[in-house]
């Protein structure tokens, strides 16, 4: 493993697809024990840089840069675990064996995974479901499951590119507060979250990196204290305005009135 003080480097990142310019010149690190959120509009390159991250570009990528690095295990590869935007589940397979496809990738040794396994799923609310195939799990289910496979094999770095991206909007926000339940960091870890939802960003993350339009460039670093003042400057710097305090302390009264008018009118 390295011996910086930063688990994640990356500077002057460029990524072109041909004549398109999807990243230019992103700089950022992550220091062990950070949670990041990486938000931005679509297209602006977001997924690209988790990849890059991964060692999974894909064919026809340009990458340049001065930096990237990322963890490395005693085998030589990259100590990082991707888990994409779908579950990725593999439908033959029933929960505890598709927990276990990372570990097993990874040569673990069998006993000493499906162990990790069996603990992981209850401690992410899927303890007696070991035997359940795919299509008998709910979407926050499955994604649960996901995640764990990803958290298996214990790789310091876990990049999640919009994992509650295909769910309800209630499912997410539940999923959400689990999320921001445990500590997958951890002291010596880092996390990289991808997404598209400023208030998840600042529920999950300690830090928010901001992108802008294609091609990505980073234009606002954010260590998140105040998460309204935060969400302030996040909303700024995506482009969008964002509501007054005062504005915001006046919503709920707002809302009762409107809700008072509306039956007023409906008992005429």
């Amino acid at each position: 493993m390295t011996t910086s003080p930063d688990l994640v480097a990356v500077r002057s990142l460029s990524v072109r697809f041909g004549s398109l310019a999807a990243l230019a010149d992103v700089s950022f690190s992550v220091a062990p024990g950070s949670f990041v959120a990486v938000i931005g509009p679509s297209g602006c390159g977001k997924s690209t840089l988790l990849r890059v991250l991964a060692g999974l570009v894909p064919a026809g990528a340009a990458v340049s840069a001065d930096e990237v690095r990322v963890p490395v295990g005693p085998d030589g590869r990259r100590a990082t675990a991707w888990m994409p935007q779908g579950d990725s589940l593999l439908p033959w397979r029933r929960a505890l064996p598709n927990a276990l496809v990372g570990a097993r990738i990874a040569g673990l040794d069998r006993a000493a995974s499906d162990a990790r396994a069996r603990a992981l799923l209850e401690e992410f609310g899927l303890g007696g479901f070991e035997r359940a195939w795919p299509h008998e799990l709910s979407g926050g289910m499955r994604q649960r499951l996901a995640l764990a496979r990803t958290c298996l094999p214990g790789r310091p770095v876990l990049l999640l590119d919009e994992p509650f991206g295909a769910l309800d909007a209630l499912t997410r926000r539940r999923m959400n507060a689990w999320l921001a339940s445990l500590a997958l960091a951890g002291p010596s870890g880092a996390v990289v979250l991808v997404t598209h939802d400023v208030d998840e960003a600042l529920l999950l993350a300690d830090r928010v990196l901001v992108m802008s339009e294609r091609p990505g460039r980073v234009v606002l670093d954010l260590a998140v204290r105040d998460r309204a003042d935060a969400r302030d400057r996040v909303l700024t710097a995506l482009g969008l305005d964002p509501i007054s305090p005062s504005a915001r302390r006046a919503a709920p009264a707002r809302a009762a009135r409107d809700a008072r008018s509306r039956r007023a009118t409906r008992a005429r």
